[in-house]
């Protein structure tokens, strides 16, 4: 079972190379803009101070236009043990990283962690162990974030929180606002995003907000809409904010359900993020 664990992990990095050279591919290349499957991505492990370990995914929608909505159940699950361990059920489209981590606790030892998402008919797998080889820490994804070097200086992920409160309810077709109040430690300077070569990613650094839908049953609009939370479109930089860093946004839905939104204060190279619940009547 070792072996296959390792196949599936090298082959999610395999992916998510290729994505970056699909993305910035010369005019001619193939792309698809639905249609296409989801490919989960076991992105390392994280030690806690309490000796727990997190296992932290991400994924390749690998539609260059269609969101997916996959619920929990038998095409969106982990196994062993809960199939709902908070992950996803709206997936944005290409490459998403380090979008969640899944605790397990100190003696795990050498057991696999596997999600297995089915999407357009194709089943596809992550599989999460505690090899040495995948073990990360908030260097290792400032990197792969900024698609850059490590930030040159200390630099502490922002923090973020909702004045309303983690529940709310909302009506369909009328707009619920969310607060949100974001600080960072100035690090790294604000740097728009850059031409490379050869042509890949380089994020815009600077403190902005995100926000994204985590889960629900329809499709989700905020405004002001902001912008995603790794930006490679060379001369972007993030919007000015206000000094209090407090920014209200509305969202509006167009059916009932439960929905989880995603609050992310982001500084290029980490990020913090705050959920919150909404239960959406007629």
């Amino acid at each position: 079972m070792r072996a296959v664990g390792v196949t599936v992990v090298r082959l999610c990095a395999a992916v998510a190379a290729a994505s970056v050279l699909v993305s910035a591919s010369p005019a001619g290349a193939q792309t698809y803009h639905s249609g296409q499957n989801l490919q989960p991505v076991f992105e390392g492990w994280e030690e806690n101070p309490d000796g727990s370990f997190n296992m932290v995914f991400g994924y390749l929608n690998r539609n260059y236009e269609e969101h997916l909505n996959i619920p929990v159940g038998p095409d969106n699950h982990f196994e062993p043990g809960p199939a709902d361990r908070d992950q996803p059920t709206y997936f944005y489209p290409r490459r998403q990283r380090i979008i969640f981590r899944v605790r397990v606790p100190a003696d795990w030892g050498d057991k696999e962690l596997v999600w297995t998402v089915t999407a357009h008919g194709q089943t596809d797998r992550a599989v999460g162990w505690l090899v040495p080889e995948q073990i990360i820490d908030e260097q290792v994804i400032a990197m792969n974030r900024a698609g850059g070097g490590a930030p040159e200086t200390v630099n502490a992920a922002p923090t973020i929180r909702i004045e309303e409160g983690v529940e709310r309810t909302a009506r369909v077709g009328e707009p619920l606002s969310l607060t949100s109040v974001i600080a960072d430690d100035g690090n790294p300077e604000m740097r728009p995003a850059r031409n490379s070569r050869p042509p890949g990613r380089r994020n815009a650094l600077g403190l902005r907000l995100a926000w994204i839908q985590y889960r629900g049953p329809a499709d989700v609009t905020f405004d002001p809409w902001t912008a995603p939370m790794e930006d490679h479109t060379p001369g972007w930089t993030p919007p000015e904010l206000p000094p209090d860093g407090r920014i209200v946004t509305t969202v509006t839905f167009t059916e009932p359900g439960a929905y989880v939104l995603r609050g992310m204060a982001d500084d290029g190279f980490l990020y913090s993020h705050a959920d919150v619940t909404v239960t959406v009547t007629p």
